[in-house]
């Protein structure tokens, strides 16, 4: 009979050790990765971005690296950004599972001086005067091109450049020059805006640094060939 009752308990201590480890794995399965659709976003001042979350537990909460450049806000599984003003900050996502992601937010000026054409990537390279840099625009594609630097930028995107949001944007850098590979910068965000009568801006950045090319327009699309000597 002891014999009997000894088998009973040891058997009950198992049955409790495997429900015990089943609702372990359970709760361990319904934690989820938090994760969001980019790792970088560009916003224009004044306007608003969307970031969706993938994959998260729920109670999301929000900060900045530094107050003022930008807001966050939560609606059924998207976060809503407002640029308020030019900078760069970093956004960090945290659920209530204390999981958290980061991602840079760059916020573009929306007030663009356009009284010369130019294109900007560290430096500033006047697009108006005879320096011998020359402009081609393609369907999809910006090509700044000094020939006897043997250098060129070429700026390009999915679709076309008619005003607005531009997916898949890059810039390639060559140097013949030199003799290196070209090189080739994934873009956070590219944005073609309509200034004003005769000149558009295409803004756009990488987590650490703002470009921008103003040039001439033609309708709605940034069409034309300038070639500057």
């Amino acid at each position: 009979m002891k014999q009997f009752i000894n088998i009973y308990i040891i058997s009950f201590v198992l049955i409790l050790s495997q429900l015990s480890l089943f609702s372990s794995c359970k709760d361990e399965d319904t934690v989820v990765e938090l994760k969001l659709d980019r790792t970088a976003i560009q916003i224009k001042e004044g306007s608003e971005g969307i970031l969706k979350i993938e994959g998260g537990n729920g109670g999301y909460q929000f900060s900045f690296s530094e107050e003022g450049y930008a807001t966050a806000k939560y609606r059924e599984n998207l976060i809503y950004i407002q640029g308020v003003k030019y900078g760069k900050v970093v956004l960090t996502v945290t659920d209530l599972e204390g999981h958290s992601v980061s991602l840079d937010v760059v916020v573009v000026s929306s007030v663009l001086s356009t009284d010369n054409q130019r294109f900007v990537w560290g430096n500033m390279i006047e697009l108006n005067k005879a320096n011998n840099w020359s402009l081609f625009i393609d369907t999809n594609s910006v090509a700044i091109t000094n020939v006897l630097e043997g250098r060129q930028y070429v700026l390009s995107c999915d679709g076309d450049l008619s005003v607005g949001v531009k997916a898949n944007a890059t810039l390639e850098i060559l140097s013949s020059k030199t003799g290196a590979e070209p090189e080739i910068v994934q873009l956070a965000g590219m944005e073609v805006l309509q200034i004003k009568d005769g000149l558009c801006s295409i803004v756009f950045s990488t987590a650490d640094r703002m470009g921008e090319l103003c040039l001439l327009y033609t309708s709605d699309a940034c069409v034309s060939e300038i070639d500057i000597h």
